[in-house]
């Protein structure tokens, strides 16, 4: 504990006030201006236009690079406390100049309102020895207190997208995923090798979970190790295809309670969330994906296709296992669930767990390819080592787990329920009762994926996941 406390005194940087400068004369403009006036192509500044803001994140950390986030008073959604907030990004780094707290003067003339490769909407091109003027230093500007779900919250309207992109936001009792625990948040390396930059994962006690990116450059990349604590969280949530968060410093970082792993007791889990990445393996909280022969995890598959205006929100996300381009010979991977509590045992119920689940498949060749997915349960899991004789096998009870692919002419996965392929994409109230032997208080669910070179049809046969319902009746 005392090394974390001296770096993170010694980490810091100390800035001279800048000096109180004369403002550019011409119009203002505010945040949700901006925002209302973007109308899907880029938008270049020719003349004087002044924005006054107050910066909520800057570049002092490492973090960030020749960008800082802003806000003003001019949100229009009662959500967000009515702040507008936006990301500028510098032809210049800026640590030296923009520090949290300052209030400034930005002349947009010559800079461009754009969304970024993400699709977050950006003010670019902006020089932050000339553009900027100070107004007042040291404030302190608050975050929103959010939950998870809500950094998800989508308008229509215009000015709208995702509400809190950009925005300064705190969570409370959230935690790392356990995958996380004991690692650095980054890899800082030394010349020539050049710094990585790594997605980490953050979970709540409902079973969401949120991407942290951290900057190989970051003061915090290598020490402290991430910790095995809960607690508070304050971030910049930005979008990145699906809403992530940007730490500001480690002291962003208040994990000071008892680590609280997630344990279910039912389950509405619409897999499609901001935990999953394109071709990236699944981090959602408590799930774990386990390649137990071979090379290959679960991973997530980005389907869907936004509009010419660049919509993230048609964009959707599917924990998937597939066998494509593989050179192993044999693929098993197992997506294993977090801890489910027996219905027994903490109800007094008869039957276990009542359980469907929906998904699909693509690029399957023939009806053998059913084979390829099936469902495990088990009490004897020790959240890391897969002993398939521990686990039991109950496929048989979901029917209609697809074996010919049935992906629809528009490229969007045709989601089924598999206990009663008759309720198709709806949920059955019919839904199938699970036993699992053993005398454990908790149990675990796994999805598993096996491909053989010898089964030809298995080649490239991609099974993705919609939703999961797991009930007490």
């Amino acid at each position: 504990m005392v090394a974390a406390i001296t770096t993170a005194l010694f980490s810091c940087k100390k800035h001279s006030i800048p000096p109180i400068q004369s403002v550019a004369v011409g119009p203002k403009i505010t945040i949700d201006s901006l925002r209302m006036m973007y109308a899907g192509t880029s938008f270049k500044f020719t003349s004087n236009t002044l924005l006054n803001v107050v910066v909520t994140a800057d570049e002092n950390s490492g973090n960030l690079y020749k960008q800082v986030y802003v806000r003003d008073n001019s949100g229009t959604f009662a959500q967000t406390h009515y702040y507008g907030a936006i990301s500028l990004h510098f032809t210049k780094g800026s640590q030296s100049i923009l520090n949290i707290g300052d209030s400034v003067a930005i002349n947009l003339n010559g800079a461009s309102l754009a969304k970024s490769s993400g699709g977050s909407l950006e003010l670019d091109s902006i020089d932050p020895y000339h553009a900027i003027t100070h107004l007042k230093t040291g404030l302190n500007p608050q975050p929103l207190m959010v939950t998870m779900p809500m950094l998800n919250t989508y308008s229509n309207v215009p000015g709208g997208g995702f509400l809190y992109d950009a925005q300064l936001v705190q969570m409370n009792n959230v935690e790392f995923s356990p995958d996380n625990v004991g690692l650095t948040y980054a890899i800082a390396q030394n010349p020539p090798a050049a710094p990585q930059n790594v997605n980490r994962f953050i979970c709540d006690a409902y079973g969401n979970t949120i991407v942290a990116y951290n900057s190989g450059y970051a003061n915090f990349a290598s020490w402290p190790l991430i910790p095995n604590n809960s607690g508070t969280l304050t971030a910049v949530a930005n979008l990145y295809t699906t809403m992530q968060l940007s730490l500001r410093s480690i002291t962003d970082v208040q994990f000071t309670n008892t680590y609280n792993p997630v344990v279910y007791d039912t389950i509405t889990q619409n897999f499609s969330c901001a935990s999953l990445s394109s071709k990236a393996t699944i981090e959602s909280a408590g799930w774990k994906s386990i390649p137990y022969i071979g090379s290959l995890n679960w991973q997530g598959l980005q389907y869907g296709s936004p509009s010419n205006s660049y919509n993230p929100a048609n964009w959707k996300y599917a924990p998937s296992a597939s066998n494509f381009k593989s050179t192993d010979p044999i693929n098993d991977m197992w997506l294993v669930s977090p801890p489910i509590v027996d219905n027994m045992y903490a109800h007094g119920g008869l039957a276990t767990k009542y359980m469907d689940f929906s998904q699909a498949l693509q690029y399957a060749a023939n009806t053998t390819s059913k084979r390829c997915l099936s469902v495990m349960v088990t009490r004897n899991f020790d959240g890391t080592h897969i002993v398939p004789s521990d686990w039991q096998e109950i496929s048989n009870l979901f029917g209609n787990i697809q074996y010919t692919s049935n992906q629809n002419s528009n490229g969007y996965p045709n989601f089924k329920y598999t206990h009663n392929s008759s309720y198709g994409s709806v949920y059955s109230p019919a839904h199938v009762p699970i036993s699992v032997g053993g005398s454990s208080p908790t149990f675990y669910l796994a999805f598993r994926f096996r491909s053989n070179t010898s089964f030809s049809d298995s080649s490239g046969s991609t099974y993705l996941l919609g939703t999961l319902m797991l009930k007490n009746n």
